[in-house]
């Protein structure tokens, strides 16, 4: 072969590394002064049940950050209203790679009760919206969690709720925890105003089962009330039974296969 198709051939290859190379040093670079490329479009904002602790969302928060390490931000809303907030951050991240828990010191079951946390929640969210710059969100409720929602996004504490993209509620008694004698304090009015779901996109409703018809204390009957609230209202509703017998209400939280759901539906949407 010819030296000077041969020095040809070379100088060919030389220049193909040099472009290769540049590319790769400006995709390191932007890789660098972006945030952190995840799947998460807005953050997640997580509420507990009654007589929940600040650390409920542990076990779901360390599935989380296995893929992904994503900042942490903890509000804790007193008994007397006022807020006290707490933050991890992560470098080269933003707040909608957040995972915010909202915990009350009163978690106490009581529907007076579900009605002030429901208060303290919209004082929380104006915080986030005005400290952290909040705009949108995807939602969490755990057990009366979830009923704290519902009332929420139904505008039954404050006239502007938060844009919510996906909710998930998980063991919530829509109903109270007596199948025999269902309570409609709190449901009713989330009748009446549930017209307002129709700003949610989707809305995943999960309840255990023993094989007795409820997750030891929330009957299936209170949870899949929530049907009537949201189907045919969201985008989207989609209502899933975890059947297992050894289940109950206190380990909903800590199912792998939850984790897996919420993984699934509210950060990779």
């Amino acid at each position: 072969m010819p030296k000077k198709v041969i020095w040809g051939l070379i100088a060919c290859g030389l220049f193909l590394l040099m472009i290769i190379g540049l590319g790769l040093t400006t995709q390191i670079h932007q890789d660098q002064t972006n945030h952190v490329v995840t799947k998460q479009k807005r953050p997640l904002i997580m509420i507990g049940g009654s007589s929940s602790s600040l650390t409920d969302f542990d076990d779901i928060i360390r599935s989380l950050n296995k893929t992904d390490r994503h900042p942490l931000i903890r509000v804790t809303i007193t008994a007397d209203q006022q807020l006290k907030v707490t933050e991890t951050r992560v470098k080269n991240t933003t707040i909608n790679d957040a995972l915010i828990v909202i915990f009350f010191e009163n978690s106490t079951d009581s529907n007076d009760n579900i009605k002030t946390q429901t208060t303290g929640l919209a004082k929380a969210v104006r915080y986030l919206k005005r400290h952290q710059h909040l705009t949108t969100a995807n939602a969490l409720g755990y057990s009366n969690g979830g009923l704290i929602w519902s009332r929420y996004l139904a505008g039954l504490s404050t006239d502007n709720p938060l844009n919510v993209h996906d909710l998930m509620v998980i063991g919530t008694p829509f109903l109270g925890t007596d199948a025999e004698n269902p309570d409609k304090t709190l449901y009713d009015p989330l009748l009446d105003h549930k017209a307002a779901f129709k700003k949610l996109h989707a809305v995943i409703n999960v309840a255990g089962d023993t094989g007795d018809g409820n997750d030891d204390i929330v009957p299936l009957s209170s949870v899949n009330a929530g049907g009537k609230l949201f189907m045919n209202n969201v985008t989207r509703y989609t209502a899933m039974t975890v059947n297992q017998k050894a289940i109950s209400h206190g380990d909903l939280l800590h199912e792998a296969y939850v984790a897996r759901l919420i993984r699934q539906n509210l950060i990779n949407q």
